[in-house]
């Protein structure tokens, strides 16, 4: 198979499953309400709720009054109706949505912050400002190329290793930096998911999210491990030299992060407080749409959001474009409508773009490239010192 009929079908892949799971989503939602009798039978229109009767107001203008008895209920006691898309546009608050922005809107700060401070771990000094520029710039094009999620990944690495000669290591830390903010975010969930009720939806991840929580601790312990360590340095020198190189240089900012506990352990606390406002902003957007908010629902939210924002960056559609609507419709279907819930997914989407926004101006007039005289060609692409203290320092490299 040539690569462009490769390319095609793996398009062509994406494309079927984003249509897939929009039609799943889509499906269950109307532009109408729509409540179910005790018969059964299902009426559609415009629903106004009183404290004793219901008022329907059918597509053709003529109104049906009705009882709570007359209908069905739902799991939760209460009265079987599904809002529509127009309800729940209209019932949104939309000052709400405004709110949702501001919360969001340190974030991209934030994770400018996270940056630089493992850029100093290996000794590449940007400028804060220079961080936010790029962090800005990353986001916008996390919704202005089909590269999805990961675009905003693969310019900040390119840009931040035109800013110094160590290009190896710029790239490496940009990659642990998608690692710290994943790791981070399942370690939540997965805490989470232990302490959900058995009737959550979270119950039936259980297993696999403490799965993939243990195989990630023990691949690191594993990494740092003496005798595995000892294989790799045997096995590098079985590579071309330029390549037992370049692994030897991601091998030792990998390495060169774990030994900075206080670096690790203050993007860590960034992460955790970029996270909380990004999903708080999230759970605003799920109050403007009338969605069951309750405090005590708060760990779900975040749980479920999480889990949105790990499927968002999975290869897929961009940005998870209906697999993301499809997994808040699994965790979101006890506190919403499925039109509340589309509502919700389609405006997290906008909160995010708008606080991307300063990207755009950032991306189209190149204010995230170093100065003429700072940029740093590619082919001059330099090697750190050698500290040739431990046997360690030498893995993956060769004499």
């Amino acid at each position: 198979m040539s690569a462009v009929t490769k390319k095609r079908v793996i398009t062509a892949i994406r494309i079927a499953v984003c249509a897939l799971a929009l039609w799943i989503v889509i499906r269950g939602v109307t532009l109408d309400d729509r409540l179910v009798l005790h018969d059964g039978r299902a009426l559609s229109g415009t629903v106004h709720e009183e404290a004793e009767c219901i008022t329907l107001v059918a597509p053709d203008g003529s109104t049906r009054l009705l009882t709570r008895s007359d209908l069905a209920v739902d799991e939760g006691g209460g009265p079987k109706i599904a809002y529509g898309l127009r309800t729940s546009w209209h019932a949104g608050r939309k000052a709400l949505l405004l709110v949702a922005v501001i919360v969001h809107m340190p974030v991209a700060f934030l994770l400018a912050w996270r940056l630089r401070v493992l850029l100093a771990v290996q000794d590449i000094g940007l400028s804060y400002w220079q961080c936010v520029k790029l962090s800005f710039a990353g986001n916008f094009l996390n919704f202005a190329t089909p590269l999805g999620s990961n675009a905003g990944d693969v310019f900040k690495a390119y840009f931040v290793a035109l800013h110094t000669p160590r290009k190896t290591e710029a790239v490496t830390t940009v990659a642990l930096d998608r690692a710290v903010g994943l790791g981070a975010l399942l370690l939540v969930v997965a805490t989470i998911t232990l302490l959900a009720e058995k009737s959550s939806p979270l119950a039936g991840f259980r297993v696999y999210l403490l799965s993939v929580v243990v195989l990630g601790v023990l691949t690191v312990l594993a990494y740092l491990a003496p005798p595995l360590r000892g294989l790799l340095v045997r096995g590098s020198q079985l590579l071309p030299h330029s390549v037992a190189a370049q692994l030897g240089r991601i091998d030792q900012a990998t390495r060169g992060l774990m030994k900075r506990p206080l670096a690790l352990l203050a993007s860590l606390l960034i992460t955790s407080a970029l996270q909380g406002l990004a999903i708080g902003a999230y759970f605003v957007v799920a109050a403007a749409f009338g969605m069951n908010t309750a405090l005590d629902k708060a760990p779900e939210y975040y749980a479920y959001f999480a889990v949105g924002a790990v499927v968002q960056s999975l290869p897929g559609p961009p940005q998870g474009l209906g697999t993301v609507e499809l997994t808040y419709r699994y965790f979101f279907s006890a506190l919403g409508s499925p039109s509340q819930i589309l509502c919700v997914a389609f405006f997290v989407r906008i909160v995010v773009l708008a606080c991307a926004l300063p990207g755009a101006w950032v991306t189209l007039t190149g204010a995230y490239r170093p100065g003429g005289a700072q940029a740093v060609p590619f082919e001059k692409d330099k090697a750190p010192s050698p500290r040739p203290t431990k046997v360690d320092d030498a893995l993956l490299t060769r004499p």
